[in-house]
């Protein structure tokens, strides 16, 4: 029992680890790049246009950076959709002795569409 336990411990505390090193690439490691890069585009341009048009590009990356977690999620819920169509109704049409058939797509009725 105290080996279990050790061990859920262990594994408990190299997840919080992993963690933090995610938090620290992502704040440090990636806000110094973008001070950086800003700093940058402004010493060889010295335009602030132009710097603020960088930080208004880093803002965004490090946005969708940020945001990763809620993305990932959402696009694994989205491919776990089923997504396949009901049946679509075909009729028979007979003009002037010629039966043709006419693809309609799901069936639009008063309750709804019917698939």
């Amino acid at each position: 029992m105290h080996h279990s336990t050790l061990a859920v411990g262990i594994l408990d505390d190299w997840t919080a680890l992993g963690k933090d090193v995610r938090v620290l690439i992502t704040v440090v490691v990636l806000g110094t790049i973008y001070v950086a890069a800003v700093a940058v585009t402004w010493s060889t341009s010295r335009s602030v246009v132009k710097a603020g048009i960088a930080a208004v590009g880093g803002a965004l990356v490090l946005g969708v950076i940020a945001s990763q977690p809620a993305i990932s999620g959402k696009t694994a819920e989205e491919i776990r959709k089923d997504h396949t169509v009901g049946q679509g109704v075909v009729r028979l049409v007979d003009r002037s002795g010629s039966a043709v058939a006419v693809f309609l797509g799901p069936e639009f009725t008063r309750s709804g569409w019917r698939g």
